[in-house]
């Protein structure tokens, strides 16, 4: 496993603190000697922000959650009420049921292709009200302009066997088709997004591995759905981003909770085969990875070794991701597990399945979201409740188009530049 904390951190540490890279570095002083340096003659620091870096070296990079904070036992109990309300009545499956229906009756007799259900209703991190995002396969359909000719036949069909339903299109990068029943978006079409269907295997299977992952990433979800920070069409968190967020901080717990994606890859995966509408078309298929619950036991060690409950694994993720390393932007590269500090304030994040990049964020929008995840955290640390930290917030940013842009033109530059 490659280290997780860098020399740029101890870099900026370093500076902050008063020290040079003369005085440091070439002094040949090593980074543990640097770290006591630091909390030796830094008095203005926290102790505890400097053990934590000193703890986290010696312990080969681990993340190392704290065990004694405010209100622990609140927080717990805190957690398991919102849970439970985030699901309480909820008609997940129904909704999947009457969806299916309406597309099989809308595509069969127009389009030869095969449904799948993607994202939050499918990978367990659903929550109340969510709508239902699906992906149908077809052969034949390897362009923007063959997807929205799709698009249209499924709208006219709805439209004439569904007449109370609206439907509209929305030409996207990825076009879909947005199905509302009155006010309310029930559903969500794609065409050939197949990588949204590994991803949501990915999410699926690791979810099934402990609940604890499932409760943490809905709270986190809902939390950064109440901040509106979790919207990609504004350039913020995909929820697919948010759950690789999750996935980095549990495989690097020190005992982790979750595998690193290497170790529950498949070898024999042909890369080509992600991208084929035909592959998704067999009545098998079988993902780059593993995700029967039995073969993901076997393959990783620390199965049930993790302990910790739902308030320390919480507490921890705003802790970790509120840190000095993150504060300028970040590179986070699940596959190789590494995390890398950036120094332009922008962020990108990395599939590890695909190797490319999820999401690319601007300059202001990482600001803002690092605000939101830093305020998240100082509020935990002062014992407020989880309630105060989740209530809705509005968003007033007059650069939101500004920082779409940048996003969208950021992501075409670094979309062609990660080596894996």
């Amino acid at each position: 496993m490659k280290n997780i904390f860098n020399t740029t951190r101890f870099n900026f540490y370093a500076t902050v603190r008063g020290y040079t890279k003369s005085n440091v570095f070439q002094n040949g002083e090593t980074k543990k000697s640097m770290c006591q340096a630091l909390l030796k003659e830094n008095k203005n620091c926290s102790l505890s922000e400097n053990a934590n870096i000193l703890s986290n070296y010696k312990k080969n990079n681990k993340i190392i959650l704290k065990n004694c904070f405010l209100h622990k036992t609140n927080l717990k109990n805190e957690i398991t009420d919102m849970h439970n309300k985030l699901i309480e009545d909820s008609s997940i499956d129904k909704q999947k049921e009457e969806i299916l229906f309406l597309l099989k009756n809308a595509i069969n007799p127009n389009l030869k292709g095969k449904i799948y259900f993607i994202g939050s209703c499918e990978n367990n991190i659903w929550i109340k009200n969510s709508d239902i995002d699906c992906c149908i396969v077809v052969e034949k359909c390897e362009d923007k302009n063959a997807y929205l000719y799709i698009l249209k036949v499924i709208k006219s069909a709805i439209n004439l066997i569904y007449p109370s339903l609206d439907v509209n299109i929305i030409k996207a990068s990825v076009p879909i088709v947005k199905i509302y029943k009155g006010n309310i978006n029930i559903c969500d079409i794609s065409i050939n997004n197949t990588v949204a269907i590994v991803n949501t295997h990915l999410v699926s299977s690791l979810c099934n591995l402990d609940c604890r992952i499932t409760i943490i990433n809905r709270i986190i979800k809902y939390w950064a759905k109440q901040k509106n920070i979790n919207n990609r069409s504004q350039g913020t968190f995909s929820s697919y981003a948010l759950f690789l967020l999750t996935y980095f901080y549990f495989q690097n717990l020190e005992i982790p909770l979750l595998p690193a994606y290497k170790a529950i890859e498949r070898d024999s995966t042909a890369p080509f085969e992600i991208n084929s509408e035909y592959f998704f078309l067999q009545d098998e298929v079988q993902m780059p990875f593993y995700t029967s619950i039995e073969d993901l036991k076997k393959l990783f060690d620390n199965f049930q070794k993790n302990k910790e409950d739902v308030s320390t694994l919480l507490y921890g993720f705003f802790e970790f991701y509120s840190s000095d390393i993150c504060k300028n932007g970040i590179t986070l590269d699940i596959y190789n597990n590494q995390i890398i500090e950036n120094k332009d304030m922008t962020a990108n994040i990395y599939c590890p399945i695909t190797k490319k990049i999820v999401n690319t964020y601007s300059i202001n929008t990482w600001k803002k979201m690092f605000q939101k995840i830093q305020s998240a955290y100082d509020e935990l640390k002062k014992g407020s409740s989880l309630n105060v930290i989740c209530e809705e917030t509005s968003d007033h940013t007059s650069n939101r188009k500004i920082d779409l842009k940048d996003h969208l033109i950021r992501r075409k530059l670094l979309k062609s530049l990660y080596i894996p």
